[in-house]
């Protein structure tokens, strides 16, 4: 089972340190009780399958969005991402719900047809073919590693339905990874639901609303029950993300990296 705490001098880290830490990476934070940031992958205790995995990739220390958005996420908080393309934010959201998924499997094991633990929503099929790439992969080498199985599902247009439905049924799966036109369209026909749904990640939202997805969001919001955290991603954060995000999370850490400097969001 893997359930993630700090490392004790994180949780014991002044804030004039993490402070001196984010303005040397130009990391600007907003929010309550903001976690200290992390300087490597070694301070997050993960899986040593997982290290090993970004190690192949190259991927041996954390980028400034990684550096502070990985501490916040992981330890529950809603978190706004002000972040490009190429900044390494998926990391940001995907490391973490999948071990939130492996927590929650080991618990009580899905059953086939059972409603998504996690749901990335995002604005194009391309972006979520990558995103389901990434997490497929991961999951794979912590299957292999002797770990629990966690399903990653793929619900977008261009595929046929009946495909789609009948891995839903067969399967279920952990983590969905969707655009908000065929997730809806799947979520009305009782597919499947969002009962036990609690991690929500809205990628690349600025693009979402620019292509009018912003009803069709609110409307999977209705999907919901109970408490769920919320991560939204964002290369700019215009006023209208402004008040989207207002009403989409709760208390939420923000985390800027973006070349842009976004606006002060006071949410």
């Amino acid at each position: 089972m893997f359930r993630w705490r700090p490392a004790p001098w994180l949780e014991n880290q002044s804030e004039e340190k993490s402070e001196k830490i984010r303005k040397r990476y130009r990391i600007l934070v907003e929010g309550e009780a903001v976690p200290a940031p992390i300087r490597s992958f070694a301070e997050m205790c993960l899986p040593r399958v997982v290290m090993e995995e970004l190690r192949s990739h190259s991927i041996v220390k954390p980028t400034p969005i990684q550096m502070q958005g990985l501490p916040a996420v992981l330890s529950g908080r809603d978190m706004i991402g002000i972040a490009f393309t190429g900044s390494g934010k998926t990391m940001v959201f995907a490391l973490p719900i999948l071990m939130f998924a492996l927590d929650q499997e080991s618990k009580i094991p899905f059953l086939p047809s059972e409603a998504p633990y996690g749901l990335i929503i995002g604005p194009s099929r391309e972006l979520a073919r990558q995103t389901q790439d990434v997490l497929t992969q991961m999951a794979s080498k912590l299957a292999d590693a002797g770990y629990p199985e966690v399903r990653i599902g793929l619900c977008i247009g261009g595929m046929a339905v009946k495909d789609q439905v009948d891995s839903f049924r067969r399967f279920g799966v952990h983590i969905l990874v969707a655009t908000p036109g065929r997730l809806i369209d799947l979520l009305e026909k009782k597919v499947f639901n969002l009962e036990i749904c609690r991690y929500l990640v809205l990628d690349e939202a600025d693009r979402m609303i620019d292509m009018g997805f912003e009803e069709e969001v609110r409307t999977i919001f209705s999907y919901f029950r109970g408490q769920r955290q919320t991560l939204l991603f964002s290369a700019t954060m215009p006023k209208k993300i402004q008040n989207f995000a207002k009403s989409a999370l709760v208390k939420p850490v923000t985390v800027n990296v973006g070349r842009a400097g976004a606006a002060s969001l006071n949410v």
